[in-house]
């Protein structure tokens, strides 16, 4: 009976020796735990994560709009620490030093236009995620001034010539008529179109 058994052990394992079965033991114990910690990181089809940029920005403006992590989590079925780790992700958006604020111009909920701002040496740089060109930022324009982004701020902003621009300027709390100032209050939406401003800041580290 023993030998039998032995025999048996041996067609599974290829041996006998009780310190290769033990390491046999514990590298199936290993794999066990790999696999309960992959579903975290992965979709419900086993396939590993990988956000893209769009998905990235429509994550962090249903958070601006205050769906919550867990909803959002269901939504791309990954775990509640994933989507924590795309949104710190997103605030690690450039290597350039000088490059401290990011600008999502999003069309309802969808990427349109990414503009990285370097305000030391005015400087942008954009990546659009459309092909409409309706919908893009800039329009036809791939790389453009400064100039062309002052602009843009003011046309997603009230008319400084408004009539009592100052008393609306004082219930944003807003010293003084500032494209920049005005869209981190308002997020750039105006009457007419479902497009808007989501501003992402760098954080260190």
């Amino acid at each position: 009976m023993k030998a039998d058994f032995e025999k048996q052990i041996q067609d599974i394992f290829g041996t006998t020796d009780i310190e290769k079965l033990r390491q046999i033991s514990e590298a199936a114990h290993n794999c066990d735990c790999m696999k309960k910690e992959q579903p975290a990181g992965k979709h419900a089809s086993g396939r590993k994560n990988s956000f893209t940029e769009p998905q990235i920005a429509r994550i962090l403006a249903l958070q601006d709009q205050g769906e919550k992590i867990a909803s959002i989590a269901r939504e791309y079925q990954v775990s509640r620490q994933t989507i924590y780790s795309q949104i710190r992700r997103a605030h690690h958006f450039s290597d350039d030093p000088d490059v401290k604020m990011r600008m999502n111009f999003m069309n309802h909920n969808d990427l349109c236009t990414t503009i990285d701002i370097d305000f030391r040496h005015e400087k942008i740089k954009i990546q659009n995620y459309t092909d409409k060109i309706i919908f893009r930022a800039f329009g036809v324009v791939t790389e453009p001034t400064w100039a062309d982004f002052e602009y843009f701020l003011e046309d997603r902003c009230f008319p400084r010539t408004r009539d009592h621009a100052k008393d609306i300027l004082r219930e944003m709390g807003v010293p003084f008529y500032d494209p920049l100032l005005i869209i981190e209050k308002t997020k750039g939406y105006m009457a007419g179109d479902y497009q808007w401003i989501l501003i992402v800041k760098k954080e260190n580290g």
